[in-house]
């Protein structure tokens, strides 16, 4: 296996709402109409859920070049893991997943309420290991007033929830939020079973534990009814309103609790280093950013997507340029970053600390 960076090539996934414009442009300067691909899956062990709509059987899955020949990445991890994972390898059930799932996801329209199911819950009833625990960091908007739903401000009781959602009382589940105003470079937690929704025109990384498991509130978006399969994870509405949060979150409480703030790690002559998500969240995902005017270094020895946001340089001796995505495998010890650009800027997603 190489020990160089290996580009990922856009993987869009079908999903129910619109979007993609933004998402496209980003990715390959090729402009298009908002479509039912407004996600694109990052170095991804996952199958997307679609169900009737499910493109192909290994939908979300990534795959890489491998001398030569495609591969699917969950394969050639399990193949390779002191490759992949350098000096974190996973126990042996674990060896073809990266343990998280990273999506850059563009929103047109105002996505579905909805809450995702925790570790326990997802154990109880799926026998899964993993819950959807996410984080929202925003890329860019389309309008200045771009805003989230994060948490009820006017919390229901579960009944009270739960008749709504039977009745599709759209105005009734709308009323028990507050709009969060977003902006470029801010960073959201969103720990399972808090309702949520993201706003219409946002672009944003989305990193989350490695599932697709969620609970629409709203069987509408986009022009796409749910079938009942797809609102409640194929269980009952009774059978779901228990993972739901109904703590109240007043503005400020989102703000002191929710939003990451970012801390520095390292500052040079040619570049700044800082941690986004707080540490304290590091068994799910991790985040970094890394900018600045000339070159920079740090550790491997761990897996790593890099996201190039802006400007270019060569990692590694390797050319990467604004719009790509790249794996760097655990099996590299160091990666060094000589800047073409006078201004770059990237972000490293990591799975979480075992």
């Amino acid at each position: 296996m190489t020990n160089e960076p290996i580009q990922l090539p856009p993987a869009y996934v079908w999903r129910s709402y619109l979007g993609g414009a933004e998402l496209r442009t980003f990715r390959n300067g090729r402009s298009t109409a908002d479509d039912h691909f407004p996600e694109d899956w990052l170095a991804s062990t996952v199958r997307a859920r679609n169900g009737e709509n499910q493109q192909s059987a290994n939908e979300g899955l990534s795959k890489i070049i491998v001398d030569g020949v495609e591969r699917l990445l969950l394969d050639v991890i399990a193949l390779n893991p002191r490759w992949f994972w350098g000096n974190q390898v996973p126990p042996v059930d674990e060896l073809g997943r990266t343990g998280i799932l990273i999506k850059l996801l563009d929103s047109s329209v105002r996505l579905h309420l909805q809450a995702h199911p925790d570790r326990a819950f997802v154990a109880e009833h799926f026998r899964g290991n993993a819950g959807k625990t996410e984080c929202w960091y925003i890329l860019s908007v389309r309008d200045d007033d771009a805003f989230v739903y994060l948490g009820f401000q006017h919390a229901p009781t579960p009944e009270e929830w739960g008749q709504m959602v039977r009745d599709q009382d759209l105005e009734g589940m709308r009323a028990c939020f507050e709009k969060i105003p977003v902006k470029p470079g801010d960073c959201l937690m969103v720990p399972a079973g808090i309702p949520h929704a993201i706003g219409e025109g946002i672009f944003m990384i989305e990193l989350q534990e490695p599932t697709d498991w969620v609970v629409r509130c709203e069987f509408s978006a986009g022009g796409h009814v749910l079938p009942h399969d797809a609102r409640f994870m194929g269980l009952e509405l009774e059978e779901v309103l228990p993972l739901f949060d109904y703590t109240e979150y007043a503005l400020n409480t989102v703000c002191e609790k929710l939003l990451q703030a970012p801390e520095v790690l390292r500052t040079s002559d040619s570049f700044v280093e800082e941690r986004i998500i707080d540490p304290k969240h590091a068994a799910f995902f991790r985040l970094r950013r890394m900018y600045g005017t000339g070159p920079a270094d740090w550790i491997g020895n761990e897996p790593m997507v890099l996201i190039a946001l802006k400007g270019a340089g060569r990692l590694n001796g390797v050319a990467v340029s604004a719009g790509e995505t790249w794996l760097l495998p655990g099996a590299v010890p160091e990666w060094n970053w000589t800047a073409v650009s006078k201004d770059w800027n990237i972000l490293l997603a990591q799975p979480p600390i075992r």
